[in-house]
């Protein structure tokens, strides 16, 4: 199912990203930019320190960064760019957590913008990458045709003051899964629950395409490798990926009470998108076929894990490092990440 755009979601946001650009001193501009066909850095995603592309926050001045900014804010939701913007703030805390002090790895100025190609050309993209941050968009013909990758996350999940919450940029992912984990009993609660340990990262890591199998660790960069060095074989095997077997309960087996709160879950990371792409995303996804699969514990604050897996829709979450106070949360198209479908159907057509 397609629906029309019945906003400018898609001008606003190629005329964001060209306001940025135009902004730019040829010296930032030629560090922002990329050809659409550099598929190798185009598909290239973390959510991890790495040696990131593009041209960071920390070398822009005032007013490019607020173009920058903007393009954010339009590309996001309210609430989703509200948490993305903790998220980065973040970078401070985690820092006087660490006591790094004088070194520049943890820097909410360390998140870079990068543009495939040029707005409003057949074909284009964007990406904004940095810890915990990975908002990817790709269009043609004047139309967004993939908002995924997005992966939002936070280090240190939650600050607390006492018993009051001071910060918690990502408590719905986690909280309105473990309310559907809690409803199910008997056989739902069997099918759902995989592995009683939790990986310590995604099983599909920061793979450019979602794999046809994986097991954990399989796909894994050498900094997140040692992670899974603890797994033993039978975890390994519980908590696999499989496009063509999704692991936990299906939809279809839960009753109207439960489909509802997997529905609200779903919309969680759907409503991540302004509206009405949040709407059309949400159209694609069957929602009587999407499975829940839960690995770990159930209690907050102890490790834990889910998947949301379905033809077109696949989420990871993750909480388990540094005493299960460190979130992962990533949106996935198995199909279409990065355009992959539309773009192989746009140059079918054009071509």
């Amino acid at each position: 199912m397609r629906l029309a755009m019945s906003d400018d979601t898609a001008t606003r946001m190629t005329e964001a990203a060209a306001a940025w650009l135009d902004a730019l001193s040829s010296e930032q501009r030629a560090k922002a930019s990329f050809a659409f066909d550099d598929e190798e850095e185009r598909t290239s995603w973390a959510y991890f320190p790495r040696n990131h592309q593009g041209l960071p926050l920390l070398e822009q001045d005032v007013r490019q960064q607020k173009l920058a900014h903007a393009l954010f804010a339009c590309s996001l939701s309210l609430p989703a760019y509200a948490k993305a913007t903790a998220i980065m703030a973040l970078e401070n805390v985690l820092n006087e957590i660490e006591q790094r002090r004088a070194d520049h790895v943890r820097d909410p100025g360390r998140y870079f913008v990068s543009v495939f190609g040029t707005p409003g050309e057949k074909t284009w993209g964007w990406r904004l990458e940095g810890h915990h941050v990975s908002l990817n968009f790709t269009f043609a013909d004047g139309e967004i045709v993939s908002p995924t990758p997005i992966f939002l996350g936070a280090n240190p999940a939650e600050v607390r003051h006492g018993h009051t919450v001071v910060t918690r940029p990502c408590a719905e992912e986690e909280d309105a899964a473990r309310e559907l984990l809690l409803s199910l009993d008997g056989e739902r609660r069997r099918a759902a629950v995989i592995c009683g340990s939790a990986p310590p990262d995604f099983v599909l890591s920061n793979a450019p395409r979602v794999p046809e199998s994986c097991r954990p660790g399989d796909l894994a960069p050498r900094l997140l490798a040692p992670l899974f060095g603890s797994m033993t074989d039978e975890q390994r095997a519980a908590v696999a990926f499989d496009v063509a077997r999704p692991r936990g309960v299906a939809a279809s087996a839960l009753d109207g009470g439960q489909r509802k709160l997997l529905s609200e879950l779903v919309d969680i990371y759907t409503d991540r998108l302004p509206e009405p792409l949040a709407q059309r995303e949400r159209a694609k996804i069957d929602a009587d076929v999407v499975h829940f699969a839960w690995a770990g514990e159930d209690k907050p604050r102890r490790p834990h894990y889910y998947r949301l897996q379905g033809p077109s829709f696949l989420v990871e979450y993750d909480n388990t490092q540094d005493e299960a106070n460190h979130v992962h949360a990533v949106w996935r198209n198995p199909a279409n990440d990065f355009g992959y479908d539309a773009l192989r159907a746009h140059v079918g057509a054009h071509h």
